[in-house]
């Protein structure tokens, strides 16, 4: 009988592909970005992936997922926080943390409480809603850091999917705020988020701060042909059953689920409860080389509808199709991986 759960595989060829082809494309360090437990590909998996693979520096939005990492127990590291840090206790003592600035008053208070500038990245805010030091502040920054001869581990903004003459226009203006602050005050320099890496090249930048592409995953609009996949989510046929003489399929009947002809059904052994949300049902799965439809998703299985090929123990693909679940999902994969739950078993190949 099979009981194997589905599983989210990580390709460790590809993931190492990724960050090379990046790093020697663009002659730039690659910084990656492994938030939202690594884009839903599982942060320790990725981060000991890359760990072996000689990488040191990595990138999260909050201070709960760096301490995730530190408590693999890695040496040397050095991981980036993008969000403001509420408790700076937290950190203090932390010297694989770095923290950054994203207020001037906030850049005061850190170095007030005793941080070391050399832990702190200021963020420039170009006016996109987001986090960063606005514009109007640049000037008592630049007398603030002068007063206090302060150098910095580093300086970044956020270069988001504008169109490309605005992207040239920030590129600019990103340049001209280091010149004015003094670029030789930042050992790390970074601009481009994943969009910006593809479609500009920024010369005075030390790193690409790059997430998703480092797992391969592209948005329309927005593709490499060299980059490569990482993910896999596959598992087994947990059973099959002949159900024509039934008038439900699972919870609902087969006419209220639009199956009425339905004889027979495969589970599998994932729900909503792992991440894979009821609105992937009505879209399709592939078994044995061949798409089938998803019935019903419930909180622990899913449900298939199938033919008479279709056997106990035969492997199954989601996502197989990125475009076609895309779609039909309206959300971007990286969406549609980061609700995936810690209960789904990740797993190195």
């Amino acid at each position: 009988m099979v009981i194997n759960s589905m599983k989210l595989y990580l390709k460790r060829e590809n993931l190492i592909h990724n960050m090379e082809y990046l790093r020697k494309s663009k002659g730039k360090e690659v910084l990656p970005v492994v938030k939202a437990n690594a884009y839903g590909h599982g942060v320790e998996e990725i981060v000991q992936i890359l760990y072996d693979n000689g990488q040191r520096e990595f990138a999260v939005a909050r201070y709960v997922e760096a301490e995730r990492i530190l408590k693999m127990g890695l040496k040397d590291l050095k991981i980036l926080i993008f969000e403001s840090i509420g408790d700076l206790s937290l950190v203090k003592d932390k010297e694989e943390l770095e923290i950054s600035a994203n207020t001037y008053e906030e850049l005061e208070k850190i170095i007030d409480f005793g941080v070391d500038s050399k832990r702190v990245q200021i963020k420039i805010d170009f006016g996109f809603g987001r986090n960063g030091i606005l514009i109007r502040d640049l000037q008592r920054l630049k007398e603030y850091i002068d007063k206090k001869q302060l150098n910095f581990r580093g300086i970044y903004s956020h270069l988001f999917a504008v169109n490309y003459e605005e992207g040239l226009e920030y590129i600019g203006k990103f340049h001209e705020i280091l010149r004015y602050l003094g670029k030789e005050r930042f050992q790390m320099i970074h601009l481009q988020n994943s969009a910006g890496v593809l479609n500009f090249d920024c010369e005075d930048v030390t790193h690409l701060r790059v997430g998703m592409l480092i797992y391969g995953l592209q948005e329309v609009g927005f593709y490499d042909e060299n980059l490569k996949q990482v993910f896999s989510l596959e598992g087994r046929v947990a059973g099959v059953r002949d159900i024509s003489e039934n008038r439900y399929i699972a919870y609902g009947t087969k006419e209220e689920l639009g199956f009425l002809s339905t004889k027979y059904i495969a589970k599998i052994k994932i729900g909503y409860a792992d991440g894979f949300l009821k609105i992937n049902e009505k879209s399709n799965c592939l078994i044995n080389n061949k798409e089938f439809p998803i019935v019903i998703v419930s909180m622990d299985n899913t449900f298939i509808e199938v033919d008479t090929s279709v056997k106990e123990g035969d492997r199954v693909v989601l996502y197989h199709d990125i475009s076609k679940s895309v779609a039909h999902n309206g959300m971007n994969i990286y969406e549609m991986l980061t609700l995936l739950s810690p209960r789904l078993e990740r797993e190195i190949i």
